[in-house]
């Protein structure tokens, strides 16, 4: 088994767990209002912040910045996003330093998340009609050749037991944050 199908097998439940959370589902069914999609951004310019220097660290540990400056560019995205929406990014504590193959580990989980991003833009369609407000979700040309890049790079990766831990910690991290966030993205 290669060390991505590892990863694969073991965060499988929490990630599709995770593709039927409500604000995704309200996007691909036309139910997500303005007010609901600026929360969504604010609650995922929490999520992406927070993970960003363990990004950044397994991008190192990868001997790949250039992954970690991909990270450094969806925040960018996601900033630009909330300014169309009117809103502006929450600050947001910086976590506990992780390091070696745990932070490749999140940083999996992380740019993996660009992939999908890529169908929830077209979802988006009906609620936003141009690019402006959704680039996050857009993404950029070369996201599919970082993920290939950070795929290949696992595979020499000794730690797998760190890996699935850093993997799984970042699933949970963004489950967590979802759960505490449901009021502010769906008011009663």
């Amino acid at each position: 088994m290669s060390v991505r199908e590892a990863l694969r097998a073991a965060t499988a439940e929490i990630h599709e767990a995770l593709h039927g959370a409500e604000p995704f589902a309200r996007i691909a069914e036309g139910h997500m209002d303005r007010a609901g999609y600026a929360a969504l951004l604010r609650f995922l310019f929490s999520y992406h912040a927070g993970m960003e220097a363990a990004c950044i660290a397994g991008a190192v540990r990868l001997g790949a910045p250039e992954l970690g400056r991909a990270q450094q560019r969806r925040l960018s995205a996601l900033r630009a996003d909330l300014a169309v929406c009117g809103s502006v990014a929450p600050a947001v504590a910086a976590p506990a330093p992780q390091a070696g193959d745990f932070a490749v580990g999140c940083f999996y989980t992380v740019l993996g998340s660009t992939l999908g991003g890529k169908v929830i833009f077209r979802q988006l369609d009906a609620l936003l009609p141009g690019s402006d407000g959704r680039r996050f979700f857009q993404g950029a040309a070369d996201d599919a050749l970082h993920w290939q890049l950070l795929c290949a790079a696992l595979e020499s990766r000794g730690d797998v037991a760190a890996l699935e831990a850093g993997a799984r910690h970042g699933f949970e991290r963004f489950a967590a944050l979802l759960c505490g966030t449901q009021r502010e993205l769906f008011p009663a």
